[in-house]
């Protein structure tokens, strides 16, 4: 009897282990949490009838390209062509000078005073942004790509409980443009690059994208399924009502310089949204700033500038308390007379001497 009950379990063991080979040559191997994570992600839409390697290729296709060395003729040049493309635009550092000083009589200084941003996440930005935290300390940031404020409503709201109390805060914000050596508006020189990029890539690749839209090659911008896709959709989906305006300018450059335009209206629009709901979070004892523009970049070691198209005083119901606009771009920068007969602009500056610019 224990002789057969030995048969019976080796048997019962024999089978299993066949049944147990079988089923994992049949079965399915279990998968890479990676793989498993970018099949879901491929699954998702961007909201863009584009796949992200070919908007890589409208923002970085004429890269590396132009004049890489600078000059006096070009620091010149590019002078006038801010002159000439923004007028009213202001040397960066003279910029935040007088907006310091101009915030005083409302009871602004360093250390009362939260300086909230909303610029492009593009590291030419960051010259700008130092010459604001210079008078104002450091930055909270909302801003994404091409400047929209993509923190909204939750991010303001943050920033106005982060006001020091009974101080104030000034919402720094808008679009950037590059113009390069060789005086093209929407392109800049890097450092460690051999000749100039987009700038703004992200607003050059919407206005692309926009105009195949627009030309029925693309279909319409739906809304974004992925996180990580979202932003470039968004700024797209705001550029799109403006494409028509932007595309009927004469000329690639005067289309650049409206389109940066456009871009500052949409944004500006966008944070009187937000304000509209996220303001009642600002103190009654405070007040809140808003400066909005936008801004030039430059290449390295040139002047940077700020064309400004709002600076206002705000109580924390939203009314304006003081319009500070004209006194702001009355600030112009003096071009020395010896700098202009460098730059062959004496013939035009009478007896005064001196040139204003920007």
């Amino acid at each position: 009897q224990t002789q057969a009950l030995d048969q019976i379990a080796t048997g019962c063991l024999s089978i299993y282990l066949l049944a147990l080979k079988q089923e994992r040559m049949t079965s399915t191997p279990p998968k890479s949490p990676v793989l498993a994570a970018k099949k879901r992600l491929s699954s998702l839409r961007s909201g863009l009838d584009m796949s992200f390697h070919s908007v890589m290729n409208l923002m970085h296709s004429h890269d590396e390209s132009g004049t890489v060395g600078t000059s006096n003729t070009a620091v010149h040049g590019i002078i006038g062509k801010v002159g000439e493309c923004f007028p009213g635009a202001l040397p960066s550092h003279r910029m935040a000078k007088q907006v310091s000083k101009l915030l005083e009589k409302h009871g602004y200084n360093a250390t009362n005073t939260l300086l909230s941003t909303s610029l492009s996440s593009d590291e030419v930005n960051r010259d700008i942004e130092d010459e604001m935290r210079q008078h104002f300390g450091n930055s909270y940031a909302i801003g994404g790509l091409c400047g929209f404020p993509f923190g909204g409503v939750v991010g303001f709201g943050n920033m106005a409980h982060h006001i020091p109390i009974g101080g104030n805060g000034l919402v720094f914000y808008g679009p950037h443009v590059g113009i390069d050596f060789d005086l093209v508006v929407g392109k800049v020189n890097r450092r460690g690059h051999n000749g100039s990029s987009e700038c703004c890539g992200s607003a050059s690749a919407a206005l692309e994208y926009c105009r195949r839209v627009k030309a029925g090659e693309l279909g319409e911008i739906g809304t974004p399924e992925d996180i990580t896709e979202s932003q470039q959709t968004w700024v797209c989906h705001e550029l799109l009502p403006m494409t028509d305006r932007i595309l009927k300018e004469d000329g690639e450059e005067a289309q650049n310089i409206q389109l940066y335009s456009s871009l500052y209206e949409a944004q500006d629009a966008m944070m009187g949204r937000i304000l509209a709901k996220a303001g009642d979070q600002i103190r009654e004892d405070s007040k809140i700033a808003f400066l909005g523009g936008i801004t030039i970049n430059t290449p390295e070691g040139n002047a940077e500038y700020f064309l400004p198209k709002k600076f206002v005083v705000m109580d924390n119901k939203g009314t304006v308390v003081d319009d500070l606009l004209e006194d702001l771009l009355a600030a112009k920068a003096i071009v020395p007379s010896r700098m202009t007969k460098k730059a062959g602009m004496q013939g035009s500056l009478g007896g005064a001497g001196h040139k204003t610019y920007g």
